[in-house]
């Protein structure tokens, strides 16, 4: 049963193409963010939902960068590495109003 279990959220994550995107299910109401970036002292976390306030994000123990954030809401969103903004590879984004870009989070 486990196994079948497995191999259906498997095969629903590449059919959806959501297999790379940089989030997981946190819960019933959060998401779970993550950066790979073993290497980095420091990331944080901003997003629309606050007016981008920087928030400490967690490290594992593999080196990847985690948040826990509202899952039922659409959102903008970048990280801050070692003092310098970083937006990663994501599948939607936006020009923010400083000629960069934001990944946007769409439940």
């Amino acid at each position: 049963m486990r196994g079948k279990i497995i191999l259906a959220v498997m095969l629903a994550a590449v059919l959806t193409g959501c297999a790379s995107l940089p989030f997981a299910p946190g819960g019933s109401r959060t998401v779970a963010l993550y950066l790979n970036k073993p290497n980095a002292k420091r990331v944080q976390f901003a997003s629309s939902l606050d007016g981008f306030r920087l928030h400490d994000t967690r490290r594992s123990a593999s080196g990847r960068w985690e948040i826990d954030m509202p899952a039922g809401r659409e959102f903008t969103y970048f990280y801050v590495v070692d003092g310098r903004r970083y937006v990663p590879a994501c599948r939607f984004t936006e020009k923010d109003d400083f000629g960069s870009r934001n990944c946007i989070y769409l439940p």
